[in-house]
């Protein structure tokens, strides 16, 4: 099991820009990728896009601006930003401190090239994006399936009840490639049933609480800022201890999906897994 501090990690830099600590690298999951962005203050960022890949942000500190497209959002700390895969956006930091952002990257397919190949491809690029605000050339992709995303908090969702505890839907996956994001709450001291997906990884992001994690035979004490990935195919459960557990959940789509909906897999999957819950059962389902 994976359970790091979102602070903790290789530090990257970009062209003298901004700094990435490296999360979580895709040699360690198939499509996700995570770090955290840090920008310094007062700079405008350079404009640019992915092609290969849709973006979260999820602002941890600091205060600035994103722009996405023609649009722009002033961000500050709870703010969470969604950007499809062949978007110009840009971010600009507007005080003396810097603006960092927990950097979700959702890869169509894994090309096995790690976080730091990556930057060493682009840092010339960012520098003349950033000194000229340009992009340079327009993205290659013909057009754009999805619309950007902005959420000044992220209890700005549909809810829904599992039985041992809440989800906040943010991004469906209708209105995205390969993301489905929602908020998952569990009240205090409840533990879930084990649940196993086959077309999806997660990665957790703790808000609020402590608790524990088991994905597979290994359990790990979780607390705010830990970031948590489970693989495909690796059963898992959440316990929350004495106070209210919240945590971000990134689900990275892959494959083929048997519902088109989060809805949808809800109507689908929740009764067994509340009928589970409640019998105590050890069972593993969806």
């Amino acid at each position: 099991m994976i359970v790091k501090n979102y602070k903790d990690g290789m530090l990257l830099k970009v062209a003298d820009l901004n700094k990435i600590t490296v999360i979580f690298d895709r040699g360690e999951s198939e499509n996700t990728e995570v770090g955290l962005n840090e920008w310094p203050p007062h700079l405008d960022g350079p404009p640019h896009f992915h092609d290969e890949k849709e973006q979260v942000f999820y602002v941890t500190s600091g205060v600035g601006i994103v722009k996405l497209g023609d649009e722009q959002h002033d961000v500050k700390e709870g703010c969470l930003v969604y950007i499809p895969a062949g978007l110009k956006h840009q971010t600009i930091t507007t005080s003396d401190e810097p603006l960092c952002y927990l950097l979700f990257n959702l890869y169509e397919s894994n090309e096995n090239k790690t976080f730091e190949q990556h930057i060493e491809t682009v840092r010339s690029v960012r520098r003349e994006q950033a000194e000229t605000q340009s992009t340079g050339s327009e993205s290659t992709i013909a057009e754009i399936k999805n619309a950007a995303k902005f959420f000044t908090e992220i209890s700005e969702g549909q809810l829904y009840e599992f039985g041992p505890n809440q989800t906040i839907l943010l991004i469906d996956r209708t209105e995205s490639e390969r993301i489905e994001l929602v908020v998952v709450i569990w009240p205090a001291g409840n533990k879930g049933a084990m649940v196993v997906h086959s077309e999806k990884e997660q990665t957790f992001f703790v808000l609020e609480g402590k608790g524990e994690v088991t994905i597979g035979d290994d359990t790990q004490a979780i607390s705010p800022g830990d970031v948590v990935f489970v693989p495909r195919n690796t059963p898992h459960t959440t316990e929350s201890f004495d106070e209210e557990l919240k945590y971000l959940c990134l689900n990275t789509l892959i494959g083929d999906l048997k519902d088109a909906s989060f809805e949808e897999m809800y109507n689908r999957i929740s009764p067994e897994r509340r009928k589970r819950w409640l019998s105590g059962s050890t069972d593993i389902g969806e």
